[in-house]
C-alpha cells in the first residue's frame, strides 16, 4: 500500500458545495485504486479493452481452495458467488472465469467460459493459490490534491484518524501460541486434506475481437495474454459445465421482549427475512423510531418520548427506494410497556367517537394525580355538568397538561367510563379441582360475561399466576388497572416484604376469590397485610358478589398519561380544560425509589439471528437475561436499561470476509453522500426545501465497520489459506444512557463466520485458524477499551474440559455466578478458556473442529465495548439533547438515525404515523409549536453539524510509507466541517 507525488490519472471534478464537492472527487479516486474491484470492473468494461480486463482478472483475485479436497470440482465449484467475490477479492477458479467473461460481455465482446486440458501438476497448483499477491490500495491522490482537498474543506489540525497496529500478525500469533500450548494435543481436530486437483479441466475464457478468436487463461498468472496454457498440448478447449449454485441462506432478524407481569412469555415485535444475497455487503439498521417529527424533535424534550416504532430497514447503496421498501420491515409503535398503540382496537374503540362532548358544560372539574412507576403518571379527570352528571366524549385537544410549569404530551386512554379489571387465577396443582383446567375456564368466562352486563365497555384481561402469591400481587398493583381480582387457595411459596407495603396500598383495589374458605392458607396472606376476600367455593355466589362490589365502585370517565420528569422533585401539575376557566391543580411526588417498582413495564429486549436451518444465535440487547438469571425479580435496572435501548440503535453489518479498504471507503462516503440534497438546502439557507428533502430518507453507515469488518491479515499466504465459509456479521450496538451511568457504544462479532484453513503441507490448519483470528481478538482490543483481551490480560487462564472436578468451580463456590458457568462456560462442546480465579467473566472461545477463535464478554457480545459517562439530559429537547451526547460518544447524529429515516421505511413509516396521528387527534395531547421555526432551524442546523463526525481507522495490515496518504485521505472523510454557523 503507497502514495506517490504524482498520479497521472485525471479525476472527475466535484460538484456542488464541500464537503460533498470534495467527497465526489474522493470517491472517484478511490474507485480507481486497484483494489477497488467494483470500481475497476466499472471502468475497464467502458475503456472496452479486453487485454486490460484480462489482466485486472488474472491478477485481482486470489483463489480460495476447498478446505478439506483443494481444488477438487475446479471447473464448477463456487464458493461465495460473483457479487461476494468482488467485494472481497476472493474466488474459486470457476468464478474468476465468470467475473471475465461477464466483463468482456459488457465491453461488447462475445465470450464464454470453456475449460482446458492442461498437465499442471498438484505442486505447481499450490504454488498458484497459496501465495500473498494482492492488488494494493493505491488510489491515484497526489500530495497536491489532498492538500488542495484540506484547503477546501479547512481542516486546521491533523490530528489521529489512523492507527497501524504494530505488529498485529506476530502479536495475533504469541497470543495464540500462549493458548495452544496450554491446550492437550487430544484437543488439537486436524482434519485430513485430500488434494485433489483436476487439470484437464481448468476453467479459461474464450471470446472473439474483430471476428478473432482470442484466448485467456487465468489460472495460471505465468501464462501471457491471448494464450492457452502452454501444457495444453492440443491447445483445445470444450464447454464448460453449468456453474455450481452457491446456497443462497435465509437469514431472520427477530426482535422481542418480556414484560414484568407475564415475564414467562416472550412477545415479537418485529420480524425481517432476507436471501443471504439481499444482506451480503449490507446493513440491517434496528431503529426505534420516536414517532417525532423534526419540529417535535426540535422543541419537545427527551422526557416526552413516550412511544417507539422498531424498524428492521435494508441499508443497500445500490439497489433503488422501491427495492429497499420491499426488503425492510417496520413494526407497530408500542410503550415502555410493550402496549400496541394501534392494535388496541378497544382503545381505538374508546377514544374514537362521533358524538363529541361539549366544553362548555363542565361546570366543576376534580381529578386525582397517582405517579405510577416513574416516569409514568396517571391522571383521572371528572368533569361534571350543572346536574352533576359527567360530561362524557371530551377530547384530547380539549385538555391542556403543565407539570413544573412545562407542558407534557399526555395520552387520552378513555373519554368515558371504561372498566379496566385484571383477573388473576393461580393454576398450581393446590387448587380445588373446580378452578383447574375446564373448570376454571367457565368461571372466568361467566365471570367476564357478568362483569361485561353491568359495565359493556369494560375491559378485562386474563393473567395466569403460579403459586407466588405476593409477588403476582406486587405486580399487578403496579398496573393501571382499576379492579385487581384474584382467584387463589392461598398457598403461597414466596414471602412478604415489608418494604413493598407503599406498593401495595398505592396501587388498584384488591379482592381476592378464596377458593378454599375454610381453610387455614389464607391466613399467611391477612397476617401480612390487611386483604378483602370473597368466599369462592360456590362459584355462581363468588360472581354475584363481584358484581355487587363493582356496581359500588366509582370509575373514572377521563383517564389520562403522560411521562413525566426529576423523579426526586416535588410535582405540580395542572390540568385545563381549554375554551372553558375551569382547572384543577394537584401536587405529588413519585414515591421513594424502589428497585422493584416496574409496572408491566418492559424488563428485556432480544436480539435473534437465524441462518437457515441452523440454531438462531441469541443476545440480550438491554435487561434481563432469562436464561442465566431464570430466579430473579423484575427490578428498575432492567427497565432502565431497556428504556435507555429504546433510545439507540443496532446495526447488523453482513459480508462472506471482508471487503477491500478503497471499496470500504466508498461505500462509506456514497452513504453519508445520500444527506447531500437536504445538508446543502440548509447551506443555502432554505429550511423547508431541507426538510422535504431530509424526510425523503437517507442511508447511515457507522463508521466502526471500517475498522470490525476488514478482513484477516494475510489470510491466504505462501503457506496457507483462511477464510469464512459462512457469513461474516458484525452487530454494532448504541446505547445513550438516560438511566444509566454511561452511553455505551458495543461490537459483537456473530459467531456465524466458521473460518477454516487449508495448509500447503495440509498439516496444522486447526493451529493456523486459531493464530490467524486471534488477529480479530487483537482488534477489538485496539478499538474498545473493554474487549475479552483487555479483560483476561494477565490472568491465569483455566480450561473448561479440565475443570470439572475442580473445588474451586463447585456450585458453592461459584455462588451467584454459577448459572453463567454452567451454562456459558462449563456446557457445550466448544473449548474454552477462562479466568481461573472467576474474577472476570470474559472467556476465549475455541471451535472444537476449525480452531476459529472468540473473544466473549460476559454479555455474550464477540466483541467490545467502549463507555462514555455522559447521560442523556430528560428536559433537554431531543435533537440538542442527542446531539450533546453523541459528540461525547464520538459519532454522528446519522448512526443512530436521530432526525433522519432510513429510505427503505419512509413509506410504511409515513402510513403508521397517519394512522398514529389520527388517533393522537383524538387521544393525544400536544404541544402547540406556532411560532417554533427558530428551533427548527435550529435544529437542521445541528444535525447537519452533527450527520459526520470525524473517522479513526484501526488496520491490521503494515502500510509502510503509506501511513501518511491513508491518514491525509481518512481526515478528509469527516470532522468538524464549518461551512456555516455549527
Amino acid at each position: 500500500m503507497l502514495g506517490c507525488k504524482d498520479k497521472s490519472v485525471t479525476l472527475k471534478k466535484g460538484t456542488g458545495k464541500p464537503p460533498f464537492s470534495v467527497w465526489e472527487e474522493i470517491i472517484d479516486a478511490l474507485e480507481k485504486s486497484p483494489d477497488n474491484l467494483i470500481g475497476m470492473r466499472k471502468n475497464l468494461v467502458l475503456q472496452k479493452d479486453p487485454k486490460a480486463i484480462v489482466e485486472f482478472v488474472r491478477n485481482g483475485f486470489k483463489l480460495v481452495p476447498r478446505t478439506t479436497d483443494f481444488l477438487h470440482d475446479i471447473s464448477r465449484h463456487s464458493q461465495y458467488g460473483i457479487h461476494a467475490a468482488m467485494r472481497s477479492g476472493l474466488s474459486t477458479p470457476r468464478e474468476k472465469a465468470e467475473i471475465l467473461k461477464d466483463m468482456l460481455v459488457e465491453a461488447g465482446f462475445e465470450a464464454n467460459v470453456v475449460v482446458e486440458q492442461t498437465q499442471i501438476t498438484i505442486d505447481e497448483a499450490k504454488a498458484i493459490v497459496f501465495n500473498s499477491d494482492s492488488p494494493i490500495f493505491n488510489p491515484p491522490i497526489s500530495d497536491k490534491k489532498i492538500k488542495e482537498w484540506h484547503k477546501t474543506l479547512e481542516l486546521e489540525s491533523e490530528g489521529t484518524h489512523f492507527n497501524e497496529i504494530p505488529n498485529a500478525i506476530t502479536q495475533a500469533n504469541q497470543f495464540a501460541d500462549s493458548l495452544l500450548n496450554q491446550l492437550d494435543e487430544k484437543y488439537i481436530r486436524n482434519s485430513p486434506v485430500h488434494f485433489r486437483f483436476d487439470a484437464a479441466n481448468i476453467p479459461s475464457v474464450v471470446f472473439k475481437e474483430n471476428g478473432e478468436e482470442k484466448y485467456a487463461h487465468i489460472f495460471d498468472p505465468k501464462v501471457p495474454y491471448g494464450s492457452l496454457h502452454p501444457t495444453n498440448k492440443n491447445q483445445s478447449f470444450k464447454e464448460a459445465p453449468a456453474l455450481n449454485s452457491i446456497k443462497d441462506d435465509d437469514i431472520t432478524i427477530t426482535l422481542s421482549c418480556r414484560n414484568a407481569l407475564d415475564n414467562w412469555n416472550e412477545t415479537e415485535l418485529i420480524k425481517g427475512s432476507w436471501k443471504a444475497s439481499q444482506l451480503i455487503g449490507n446493513q440491517v439498521k434496528l431503529q426505534f423510531l420516536n414517532n417525532m417529527s423534526l419540529n417535535d424533535m426540535a422543541t419537545q424534550s427527551i422526557s416526552q418520548i413516550s412511544s417507539f416504532t422498531p424498524c428492521l430497514a435494508l441499508q443497500d447503496l445500490y439497489k433503488d427506494t422501491k427495492n429497499l421498501e420491499e426488503h425492510s420491515f417496520l413494526g407497530e409503535p408500542i410503550t415502555l410497556e410493550g402496549e400496541r398503540l394501534l392494535q388496541n382496537s378497544n382503545f381505538v374503540q374508546n377514544v374514537d367517537n362521533t358524538e363529541k362532548g361539549n366544553p362548555k358544560d363542565v361546570v366543576s372539574l376534580d381529578a386525582n394525580i397517582e405517579p405510577k412507576a416513574f416516569p409514568k403518571v396517571r391522571v383521572t379527570l371528572f368533569p361534571k355538568d350543572s346536574n352533576g352528571n359527567i360530561v362524557e366524549n371530551l377530547g384530547a385537544k380539549n385538555f391542556k397538561i403543565t407539570d413544573n410549569g412545562r407542558v407534557v404530551t399526555g395520552w387520552l386512554q378513555q373519554n368515558k367510563i371504561v372498566p379496566r379489571v385484571l383477573l388473576m387465577y393461580d393454576t398450581s396443582l393446590s387448587m380445588p379441582e373446580a378452578y383447574r383446567g375446564e373448570g376454571v375456564r367457565i368461571f372466568l368466562n361467566n365471570l367476564q360475561e357478568s362483569i361485561k352486563r353491568v359495565y359493556p365497555t369494560a375491559l378485562i384481561q386474563l393473567q395466569e399466576t403460579g403459586s407466588d402469591i405476593f409477588t403476582s400481587l406486587l405486580k399487578a398493583k403496579q398496573t393501571d388497572n382499576d379492579l385487581i381480582l384474584y382467584a387463589t387457595d392461598g398457598d403461597c411459596f414466596d414471602e412478604y416484604d415489608s418494604a413493598f407495603q407503599p406498593i401495595y396500598d398505592s396501587g388498584p383495589p384488591a379482592i381476592f376469590l378464596d377458593v378454599r374458605p375454610n381453610g387455614y392458607m389464607y391466613n399467611r396472606l391477612s397476617a401480612s397485610m390487611e386483604i378483602h376476600s370473597i368466599p369462592a367455593d360456590d362459584q355462581n355466589k363468588t360472581i354475584e358478589a363481584v358484581k355487587t362490589h363493582l356496581s359500588a365502585m366509582t370509575f373514572a370517565p377521563y383517564v389520562l398519561t403522560y411521562h413525566s420528569f426529576e423523579e426526586k422533585k416535588k410535582h405540580q401539575v395542572k390540568v385545563e380544560l381549554l375554551e372553558t376557566n375551569k382547572s384543577v391543580t394537584q401536587n405529588f411526588e413519585f414515591p421513594a425509589y424502589n428497585d422493584f417498582s416496574t409496572a408491566n413495564r418492559i424488563i428485556g429486549l432480544y436480539l435473534e439471528v437465524k441462518i437457515g436451518s441452523k440454531t438462531p444465535i441469541r443476545r440480550v440487547l438491554a435487561g434481563w437475561d432469562n436464561i442465566i438469571n431464570r430466579d430473579f425479580k423484575p427490578n428498575r435496572s432492567m427497565t432502565e436499561e431497556v428504556h435507555d435501548m429504546l433510545l439507540g440503535s443496532v446495526d447488523l453489518c453482513f459480508e462472506r470476509e471482508g471487503p477491500t479498504l478503497s471499496l470500504q471507503l466508498t461505500e462509506y462516503l456514497r452513504a453519508i453522500m445520500s444527506h447531500r440534497q437536504w445538508h446543502e438546502a440548509v447551506q443555502d439557507g432554505n429550511f423547508e426545501t431541507a426538510l422535504e428533502q431530509l424526510n425523503k430518507g437517507t442511508f447511515s453507515y457507522p463508521s466502526h465497520f471500517l475498522s470490525m469488518m476488514q478482513p484477516l491479515p494475510n489470510g491466504i499466504n505462501n503457506q496457507s489459506a483462511t477464510y469464512p465459509e459462512g457469513y461474516r456479521i458484525g452487530v454494532l450496538k448504541i446505547k445513550p444512557a438516560l438511566h444509566g451511568k454511561s452511553s455505551d457504544v458495543s461490537f459483537d462479532y456473530l459467531p456465524t463466520s466458521n473460518y477454516m484453513t487449508i495448509t500447503k503441507d495440509g498439516v496444522g490448519a486447526f493451529s493456523e485458524t486459531i493464530r490467524k483470528t486471534a488477529s480479530l481478538a487483537l482488534l477489538e482490543h485496539q478499538v474498545f477499551e473493554t474487549s475479552a483481551w483487555s479483560s483476561l490480560k494477565n490472568k491465569t487462564l483455566a480450561f473448561n474440559r479440565e475443570s470439572s472436578n475442580d473445588e474451586r468451580y463447585s456450585t458453592k463456590s461459584l455462588g451467584e455466578k454459577n448459572n453463567y458457568f454452567r451454562l456459558r462456560v462449563f456446557a457445550g462442546s466448544t473449548l474454552k478458556f477462562f479466568d481461573s480465579s472467576t474474577e472476570s467473566m470474559a472467556y476465549w472461545m475455541i471451535n472444537p473442529t476449525s480452531g476459529e477463535l472468540y473473544g466473549v464478554l460476559p454479555d455474550q457480545t464477540g466483541g467490545g465495548q467502549k463507555s462514555t459517562y455522559q447521560q442523556l439530559q430528560e428536559l433537554e429537547e431531543v435533537m440538542k439533547g442527542y446531539k450533546d451526547i453523541m459528540a461525547k460518544m464520538g459519532l454522528g447524529l446519522g448512526v443512530t438515525g436521530i432526525g433522519t429515516m432510513p429510505l427503505g421505511i419512509v413509506a410504511t413509516y409515513s402510513m403508521t404515523l397517519v394512522k398514529l396521528y389520527a388517533l393522537a387527534s383524538q387521544a393525544l395531547i400536544l404541544m402547540n409549536t406556532t411560532g417554533m421555526s427558530e428551533d427548527i432551524t435550529l435544529a437542521l442546523q445541528e444535525l447537519a453539524c452533527n450527520v459526520y463526525k470525524e473517522i479513526l481507522y484501526d488496520s491490521l495490515y503494515s502500510l509502510g510509507s503509506a501511513m501518511g496518504t491513508i491518514e491525509n485521505l481518512i481526515a478528509s472523510l469527516g470532522g468538524d466541517f464549518n461551512f456555516f454557523k455549527c
